[in-house]
């Protein structure tokens, strides 16, 4: 009897530990659930090649009449593939896309690109990932949905990696875009460098940093808010935590920031380096004092 309770322990014990999520890089990874979210493919004429996205719709978008604005969601580095279970195990219902998307009446889209930096390579000219986001995906879901197709209700937001796309995105198209919302971005690649924290995603779009040291600075995000300093028809909101890897590259940001006239708000909570519907929820919360995205 004591072997049977034993061994029913035990496997009570694994069963638990195997269906914990996994984390990755500030990501909870669960199983992919294909209830979650509309997929589809975006197919890039620029890098010939296919982008799994998951697009999340407020729960009245079939019945409703009127257009929607657009959240650009970026995600940050993690291992998923380049498929559906990839993105539905990443992009999975623990930070409440879907619930966000209704609860602030808004379309989020939520492209999976690989660890890219949402950047056009200088040096690898087949590598288009900020043509990919600002044209081809933006321009699908305004085929495919029911957007208000106007700048000003099209938001980029994203987390660490996803942080620095959004805003060097809206930087290099402000023609398209409004506000950006960066999440524990990593926003000055020497900054990491600096201290020895190497990231091998910026390396396969702008090449080894000793070499390179000028394409470093000017895909800096320092550097790209030049483009923007003088408007006062953009935002950014930047959040990190204090305990976060990234907080100081943040600081230096919000410093320059402090140089231009672009409307900015810049929040520290405590914790480190995570994503999570708490952190979602409060950059779609901060994002009502640029573009009010629903009225109560």
């Amino acid at each position: 009897m004591r072997k049977v309770l034993f061994f029913i322990l035990i496997s009570n014990v694994v069963f638990s530990q195997n269906n914990l999520a996994k984390k990755d890089n500030g990501y909870k990874i669960l199983e992919a659930d294909k209830n979650y979210g509309d997929f589809l493919w975006l197919h890039s004429d620029s890098m010939n090649k296919d982008f799994p996205v998951l697009v999340f719709l407020p729960n009245n978008y079939a019945n409703s009449n009127k257009n929607f604005p657009v959240i650009y969601t970026l995600h940050g580095v993690n291992d998923s593939k380049l498929t559906e279970e990839g993105i539905r195990k990443l992009i999975n219902p623990s930070v409440g896309y879907k619930e966000a998307a209704n609860e602030f009446q808004c379309i989020i889209v939520t492209p999976l690109v690989g660890n890219k930096y949402y950047i056009d390579s200088p040096i690898f000219k087949n590598q288009k990932y900020a043509t990919l986001i600002a044209i081809e995906l933006v321009n699908l879901i305004d085929k495919k949905y029911k957007t208000i197709k106007d700048r000003k209700s099209r938001i980029l937001q994203g987390f660490s990696m996803g942080g620095y796309g959004s805003i060097s995105l809206l930087c290099r198209y402000p023609e398209i875009f409004s506000v950006a919302l960066s999440r524990g971005g990593a926003l000055e690649q020497k900054h990491l460098i600096d201290n020895l924290q190497w990231d091998d995603a910026s390396i396969e779009l702008l090449g080894d940093y000793f070499q390179n040291q000028k394409e470093y600075h000017l895909h800096s995000t320092t550097n790209l808010l030049n483009k923007i300093k003088d408007r006062t028809d953009v935002a950014i909101v930047m959040e990190i935590g204090r305990e976060d890897y990234l907080y100081q590259g943040n600081k230096k940001v919000e410093t320059k920031l402090k140089t231009t006239k672009i409307p900015y708000i810049f929040a520290e909570y405590p914790g480190g380096h995570e994503w999570s519907k708490e952190a979602l929820y409060s950059m779609l919360t901060h994002l009502q004092y640029f573009v009010k995205t629903y009225d109560k």
